[in-house]
């Protein structure tokens, strides 16, 4: 997917400059859910200033290209929404890993919300949180070696 200073949704931002077709073109081969500093990292040899590229991801939030997940480590990642379905970002408490899992009843939720209680939702933000395979694996494994090293309590007889 190639996004472009001309595609409809866009012809609203403001200075259509260089710096920010880099920006638009490196988006779709970042990861899928990536940080300011992942497009920072993506376009350090090009000059492309911090500063442009928050305000960039900002105006592609507000035009309902990019979705913004704020994390509890108090950063922000971003993803493409642009005809994707609806899903529930799935967060690792351990690594901080977030993997989209494909919720498609929520495609119903809004119309349900705005019935019942007269609220026309704009996005939906479903986030599960827990720990991944690999952390549970881990701090299974954590909790076994601590165990095992408390001595266990002889029985008096």
């Amino acid at each position: 997917m190639r996004l472009s200073l001309t595609s409809k949704s866009l012809r609203r931002l403001p200075r259509r400059t260089r710096e920010r077709e880099l920006i638009l073109d490196r988006l779709p081969s970042l990861p899928g859910h990536f940080s300011a500093d992942d497009v920072l990292d993506a376009l350090r040899r090009h000059g492309v200033s911090r500063a442009t590229v928050y305000r960039t991801l900002d105006l592609l939030v507000d035009q309902g290209l990019l979705q913004r997940v704020h994390l509890d480590e108090g950063g922000a990642r971003y993803e493409l929404i642009h005809d994707r379905a609806p899903h529930a970002h799935l967060y690792c408490l351990g690594c901080g890993r977030l993997t989209d899992y494909p919720l498609p009843f929520l495609l119903q939720l809004p119309g349900r919300v705005m019935r019942q209680k007269g609220f026309a939702a704009e996005h939906l933000l479903f986030r599960i949180c827990g720990y991944c395979r690999h952390c549970r694996s881990a701090r299974r494994g954590r909790r076994r070696n601590i165990s095992n090293a408390i001595p266990k309590r002889t029985r008096k007889s």
